[in-house]
């Protein structure tokens, strides 16, 4: 995934299937070659698979032709409200992860990793309401960490008490 500055880019997990559905789609679908200039004026090329509509013309996709292709693709499938606007938006994508992963105790300095922020704090400002809560878990593993042992002492005394017969 690209990240904001020019060369830099992150890995992020996705599920299983996603990676295998991604797969099918690069085989049964060609990607674009894109050459634009970057911010040093240098010719990058980057294969794409939404362009803008003037395809090859040296013009990168920018959000709003993925946002254009999002809607689309949400119309496409019927994910819409009464009014017939796409649900979500790629941003929500965003948030479904974010909040998905944190709501299931992955440790937010990774998801906040993940999502590229520059401080944990805007993780926690955006997401810390989704932060399972510590205190019942934190209870029992002190409970296991600091609960005594039971201490099993070798006894020379009779199982049974003498003059009485086993119960049957």
């Amino acid at each position: 995934m690209k990240h904001r500055a020019e060369g830099e880019y992150r890995d992020i997990p996705i599920a299983p299937f996603i990676d295998d559905e991604i797969d099918t789609h690069t085989e049964q679908w060609n990607s674009i070659p894109v050459t634009f200039k970057d911010k040093a004026g240098k010719d990058r090329q980057l294969d794409v698979f939404f362009a803008p509509r003037e395809r090859g013309k040296g013009t990168m996709p920018t959000a709003t032709t993925y946002g254009y292709h999002f809607k689309k693709a949400c119309r496409a499938a019927g994910l819409v409200d009464v009014s017939g606007k796409p649900k979500y938006t790629p941003h929500s994508l965003r948030h479904f992860f974010a909040s998905t992963a944190l709501a299931n105790g992955i440790p937010i300095h990774e998801v906040s990793r993940w999502l590229g922020h520059k401080s944990i704090k805007t993780t926690v400002d955006i997401y810390g309401h989704l932060v399972p809560g510590a205190w019942h878990r934190c209870r029992e593993v002190m409970q296991s960490a600091m609960r005594p042992v039971p201490v099993d002492v070798p006894s020379e005394a009779p199982q049974t008490p003498e003059g009485y017969d086993e119960v049957a």
